[in-house]
């Protein structure tokens, strides 16, 4: 085993929106105060296993940046935080900003549910104007029109994935391991099928919990990561963080 091909995957913690209840998706909220601790907690959990990421990614929104900069700061890492659109939290389209508990009783649960956690549905498309606004301010005004879409199912977050990682993170987990990547909900669990192989079904089961750092292990075969094993680096306190999760709903 080549324990430095390593990646660790580390969702952002609370943002305000998250706070409030709310489909947050391409909105750009600020985190909330708690989270400092909740991603220092993370830091110290890299920082007692001596790992130092050569390359960190981050997707283009606060939430996941400020994440990564608590960890980077606690861990004193030089790394530059790369930022990559495609690790962007999922479009939830016209739920965008409603309450996630007014969505369930206007719908109904079994909708709700189709809506935030299966592979394939994706929520009912933003408006022309909507989206227009989205494309005229920052982090998406610099972005190719087509990166914006008005809305997306988990499937269309695993297409944009996919170069991703054959672009951008297979080759940093060959030339400058170990890596971390700070994500979002619905782009961690993406990325997670991608590198698992996981089915839709299983991929609509996967919670992934805020402040619990995951470790893919990989070794080096003719050049190309292979993954050989998956963990929490508190396992404990992941399981006891995906219980509370699921019993919120998920994702």
């Amino acid at each position: 085993m080549t324990p430095s091909h390593n990646l660790y995957l580390l969702r952002h913690g609370e943002s305000t929106a998250n706070a409030q209840g709310l489909f947050t998706g391409l909105l750009n909220p600020p985190l909330t105060e708690r989270v400092r601790a909740e991603a220092q907690g993370a830091g110290r959990l890299l920082r007692e296993e001596r790992i130092q990421p050569a390359a960190i990614f981050a997707s283009v929104l606060e939430r996941t940046i400020t994440t990564a900069l608590e960890v980077k700061d606690l861990l004193h890492n030089p790394a530059e935080i790369r930022t990559d659109r495609r690790l962007n939290e999922r479009n939830y389209g016209a739920l965008t900003g409603q309450s996630k508990i007014a969505v369930a009783h206007r719908y109904g649960v079994s909708q709700f549910l189709a809506w935030r956690r299966s592979f394939l549905t994706a929520p009912p498309p933003m408006s022309d104007e909507q989206l227009a606004a989205f494309r005229r301010q920052e982090p998406f005004r610099s972005l190719p029109s087509g990166a914006l879409t008005p809305t997306e199912s988990l499937h269309d977050v695993v297409r944009r994935i996919l170069p991703f990682v054959t672009e951008q993170l297979f080759p940093a987990l060959v030339d400058e391991p170990p890596v971390l990547v700070v994500g979002h909900g619905n782009s961690l669990r993406a990325l997670s099928m991608v590198i698992e192989g996981l089915t839709p079904r299983q991929v609509e089961e996967l919670a992934i919990p805020t402040g619990q750092p995951l470790r893919y292990r990989f070794v080096l075969r003719s050049g190309t990561p292979t993954l050989i094993a998956r963990d929490y680096l508190d396992p404990d306190a992941a399981v006891e963080a995906t219980e509370l999760l699921n019993r919120q709903g998920g994702t």
